[in-house]
């Protein structure tokens, strides 16, 4: 299956194709804002690679990786460990951050077989939605109420909700979800986007579902 190339930057285009030749990536699937963006919607610019697996893998192979990366496109190269994440960046002579890969442990068992590409899988898009959906209850970033945006005009909020319950085993409460959403309103820049969007429509949006989400609980 041929993929969008040009959707990649070139660094990214660089690294995702060395990867999927490398022994490696068997152990792992495509995820996150990139694979979202390549692969689903192009809707805005995003510059990290996020490579997730079930299962636990050894961090020495991916150490080893991202150095001949680095070596290969002549960076410096940092590491850090948060919990099951491995993050790799490579910076040039300055420090200037270049490109971010992560390499995670991540246990939860996937809802839907992804699309392969180049003999890797694509996360499926239920997953990411339900991914998105947890991921703004533990932090706010414009980037991934965006995202979530995009999903939310394929599924409901009742969709991604039965996703994310069903994917994390965990009821969600509505009120504090509402209360999340409304953490929309103090973004005050969007992205760079590829699509058109305007920031008083992203937060007029997330305000409105909010206040739709506890009209539910209060019917309740």
């Amino acid at each position: 299956m041929d993929y969008p190339l040009d959707r990649f930057t070139p660094i990214q285009k660089t690294i995702f194709d060395s990867f999927i030749k490398d022994a490696l990536h068997k152990d792992f699937y495509f995820t996150g804002g990139t694979a979202l963006k390549v692969f689903y919607f192009n809707h805005r610019e995003s510059e990290d690679l996020d490579f997730f697996s079930e299962n636990d893998f050894d961090t020495d192979l991916a150490a080893r990786f991202m150095q001949q990366a680095a070596l290969g496109l002549k960076a410096k190269l940092r590491s850090t460990v948060i919990g099951k994440v491995r993050i790799f960046e490579l910076v040039d002579n300055q420090n200037n951050l270049i490109i971010k890969v992560d390499f995670a442990q991540y246990p939860y068992p996937r809802l839907k077989k992804g699309m392969m590409v180049e003999n890797i899988e694509i996360d499926s898009l239920e997953d990411i939605g339900a991914n998105k959906l947890h991921t703004i209850l533990q932090r706010t970033q414009v980037k991934d109420f965006v995202d979530l945006y995009f999903l939310l005009r394929k599924y409901t909020i009742w969709d991604l909700l039965h996703f994310s319950q069903k994917k994390f085993n965990l009821e969600i409460d509505l009120i504090w979800l509402s209360a999340g959403l409304l953490k929309a309103g103090s973004f005050e820049n969007l992205p760079k986007m590829l699509v058109p969007m305007d920031l008083q429509e992203l937060k007029d949006f997330y305000k409105d579902l909010a206040i739709k989400l506890g009209k539910s609980v209060v019917k309740e």
